[in-house]
């Protein structure tokens, strides 16, 4: 009997310990998980707007396009995403706020002081002129060409200007009214490019 009792209290104890260890695992489980959950809350945001997952190397992981205006919140569960640097794109019509964020150790963190802002270029054309501007607070190179389309529908650059520690680009191309036909402009800044297509 004293046996019996003895086993079956080294049963209970090991059956315990079991039970224990498990439930810590699985509560460490659940905080991994909660942890790899953030929601991101936009504000002013526009029916149309777009917002992007992207990783380091700019590839796109995931594209959404809003279908109302206001304040919206995003749910989004990292569990699955590699360790490694990503970063939000809220694309709005003249800009893109983008907020970096790491994944690491098992725990999603924001990159505040890196979050900013870009300006995209502005093209607008008007009696056979093409008024560009695009502001650049900090001051990246900016490459703009100027292409038309000319035989076998292949561009053409007919003009190209870049620009240097140039906070505020305004400029007007003028445009002959003999030359008509399909033009495109092609703008390279902030590590990505613009194009825009016109005719007159």
């Amino acid at each position: 009997m004293k046996k019996i009792m003895t086993l079956s209290i080294c049963l209970l104890v090991v059956a315990t310990s079991f039970a224990s260890s498990f439930a810590s695992n699985l509560s460490s489980d659940f905080d991994g998980r909660r942890d790899m959950e953030i929601t991101l809350t936009l504000d002013n945001v526009k029916e149309g707007q777009h917002l992007y997952i992207k990783d380091a190397y700019g590839f796109t992981l995931y594209k959404k396009t809003f279908n109302k205006s206001g304040t919206v919140d995003n749910t989004f569960d990292f569990s699955s995403l590699p360790n490694g640097s990503y970063f939000f794109e809220h694309e709005k019509a003249y800009q893109v706020k983008v907020i970096p964020f790491n994944v690491a150790a098992g725990k999603v963190t924001f990159n505040t002081p890196s979050e900013k802002v870009i300006y995209k270029p502005v093209v607008k054309v008007k009696n056979n002129t093409i008024y560009l501007s695009k502001l650049d607070l900090n001051k990246t190179d900016v490459n703009v060409s100027l292409l038309y389309e000319g035989d076998n529908n292949t561009f053409k650059v007919i003009h190209s200007e870049d620009f240097k520690d140039t906070a505020n680009i305004q400029r007007a191309y003028s445009l002959s009214k003999k030359e008509s036909g399909n033009y495109k402009m092609v703008i390279k800044a902030d590590g990505r490019e613009y194009v825009e297509y016109f005719s007159i």
